[in-house]
């Protein structure tokens, strides 16, 4: 048997008015809690990037008693292993994030680092593919950007879009991502779980992260002529103008699988290398670290496997203590 509904367009219509208005309500007093600042400061813990940027922004402000700095690309992140370093009695941090980020953004968490420091050490590590990248991502600088500042300042000015990041992303990075957990994909979730469990991870070993993956050289993986994008010189010129004057600033250009590799690549590199040290005005003696490497080191084409990261920072600790001497 069917069903009649008979509606009422005056109680219909009182209900909708209802419904908006607590809509509004609700919204504005969320937008108002915000800009007041009685809200937590953003989780970031929506997705792995964001956790990624925001432990690197809360290391660099929270680092102290070492005054050495690993900034760079995602080949930072995964390739320097600091409980080694510290094994071998060299104290630093690794603020390395992802390549999606451009060299002056690594430069805002090296500046962050160095605050309050008398003689700080700044090492950028970057790999040939960042190098070559035309364009940085402005979605993930401004995570950044967000991750290093004042909490609860959101900026000046009100439009249409900005009110529904305030309101809606605000709610759910302040608030939600802090109690519903967010969980990672593939590998990475198997390895590390859930996003705040990376956080926690990265925190526990000074900024190391483990790659996942497995290098396949029989996948395509791109072009294996490397150049400097356009971008590079101001970027560097940027980087160094952040730092404090007298602020010591080495250059590490992060390794390749053999197989991906050109004859010519090393040629390639030792000129990049003296191309990109020049503009960022770093020091010597200069870091030698390989730029080629089996293709059993790496995960990807970019990260080194855990042994492998460990191998390699024991070599990089060994020219870092030599350098002392």
């Amino acid at each position: 048997m069917g069903h009649r509904y008979f509606l009422k367009v005056g109680e219909l219509g009182r209900y909708l008015a209802w419904m908006m208005g607590t809509f509004v309500v609700l919204t504005t007093l969320v937008w108002g809690l915000i800009r007041g600042g009685l809200l937590p400061a953003e989780a970031h813990l929506s997705n792995p990037d964001s956790a990624i940027i925001s432990t690197k922004a809360l290391l660099a402000s929270q680092t102290t008693g070492k005054s050495i700095a690993f900034v760079g690309d995602s080949s930072c992140l995964i390739n320097i292993d600091i409980p080694t370093l510290r094994n071998h009695g060299i104290d630093a941090v690794n603020l390395g994030t992802l390549s999606y980020l451009s060299i002056d953004a690594f430069g805002r968490l090296a500046q962050r680092f160095c605050e309050g420091k008398s003689s700080p050490e700044v090492i950028l590590v970057v790999h040939p593919e960042c190098l070559r990248l035309t364009e940085p991502s402005m979605e993930h600088r401004a995570i950044l950007e967000s991750a290093l500042s004042i909490p609860g300042v959101p900026g000046e000015g009100l439009s249409g879009n900005r009110f529904q990041r305030e309101t809606f992303d605000g709610l759910r990075n302040r608030v939600l991502d802090r109690w519903i957990p967010t969980p990672l994909r593939g590998r990475m979730g198997s390895r590390y779980g859930f996003t705040g469990d990376l956080r926690a991870r990265l925190l526990a070993t000074g900024g190391t992260m483990e790659e996942t993956a497995t290098f396949d050289p029989r996948s395509p993986h791109g072009s294996a002529e490397y150049r400097l994008a356009r971008r590079i010189r101001g970027e560097c010129e940027a980087f160094r103008g952040l730092l404090p004057k007298g602020v010591r600033v080495r250059l590490v250009i992060s390794p390749i699988p053999q197989s991906h590799a050109l004859k010519t690549h090393q040629a390639t590199v030792s000129q990049i290398q003296r191309d990109v040290a020049a503009w960022l005005d770093a020091g010597d003696p200069a870091l030698s670290m390989p730029t080629i490497l089996p293709d059993s080191e790496f995960g990807t084409i970019t990260h080194l496997l855990p042994h492998s990261a460990r191998n390699y920072s024991e070599g990089l600790a060994r020219q870092m203590m030599e350098a002392r001497n």
